[in-house]
């Protein structure tokens, strides 16, 4: 494995009007001011075009400019079967566009969406926008950003925090630390299996065992990570416990939350109060 850390490329956000999309507006403006990057404004409009879609994009452009007005800002209406299709296929547009232009081959669009949008039911914390681009086999990095979510309440000293069972999930929770001068925190679970639990060795003895081997497995990984960025702060935390309930507890503070795509990952999207990039 090669620890390499990607330039990033556009941020695309896709953009319904409510008041729950402020939130990944303000979000996705961040991002690209931080990185450099264009932000690319995405509505889908269901075919009506029109003054409408015109104006929940110049809403949104606003809004986006109130985070920097040198910000670069391109706004897109999307008439695809439905705003995940949209986004996915915007996204794709930003990677030949970027590869055709300058040739940086390997930089990945970033596309963002609130947790939850203008349809739905009042209860649902996971909108279906959100919920399928999480699911989206091999799509783009995906980060879903609750509502209510505010730059403000983000500490200085929080961490980007990852499930560190990909490289490709490392890779970019490693490149967004560095970048932004930010701690990493590694998280990794583990269990005891079933036949061993039940083969009569004394308990302690056997979690002793799987909590050493899980630690130094852990250190392996982090290895190339650590030496490629000898200056990044990493915290290598291997536990026990559910990687749901251990992801939403080291997330708690965290700047982002980093994980692949999975179950793991659709449980985290849902519960989570901070933003989650789903790789």
């Amino acid at each position: 494995m090669s620890a390499t850390v990607q330039a990033p490329g556009s941020v695309l956000v896709g953009v319904d009007g409510s008041a729950h999309n402020t939130s990944a507006v303000a979000w996705a403006a961040a991002e690209a001011l931080s990185s450099s990057a264009t932000l690319v404004l995405v509505h889908d409009d269901g075919g009506a075009g029109g003054a409408a879609a015109r104006a929940t994009l110049d809403r949104a452009a606003a809004e986006a400019l109130q985070v920097d007005r040198d910000l670069r800002v391109v706004a897109r209406v999307a008439t695809d079967a439905g705003p995940a299709a949209g986004l996915v296929r915007s996204a794709r547009e930003e990677q030949l566009r970027a590869d055709d232009e300058d040739g940086s081959v390997g930089t990945e669009p970033v596309v963002v969406v609130g947790r939850r949008g203008a349809g739905g039911f009042r209860e649902m914390t996971l909108g279906s926008t959100a919920r399928r681009l999480a699911h989206q086999p091999d799509g783009p990095v995906t980060v879903i950003v609750p509502s209510g979510w505010d730059p403000s309440d983000v500490g200085q000293d929080a961490p980007v925090v990852v499930e560190a069972v990909s490289d490709h999930a490392l890779a970019f929770a490693t490149a967004r630390a560095v970048r932004l001068g930010r701690g990493l925190v590694a998280v990794s679970s583990w269990s005891v299996p079933a036949d061993e639990a039940m083969a009569g060795l004394p308990i302690p003895q056997v979690w002793s065992v799987h909590a050493d081997r899980a630690e130094q497995r852990l250190e392996e990984t982090l290895r190339p990570w650590r030496a490629a960025y000898p200056g990044l702060e990493v915290v290598a935390v291997a536990t026990d416990r559910h990687p749901v309930a251990a992801l939403l507890d080291q997330g708690i503070g965290a700047e982002l939350l980093v994980v692949p795509r999975g179950t793991t990952a659709a449980a985290v999207v849902e519960h989570t109060e901070c933003p989650v990039a789903v790789v």
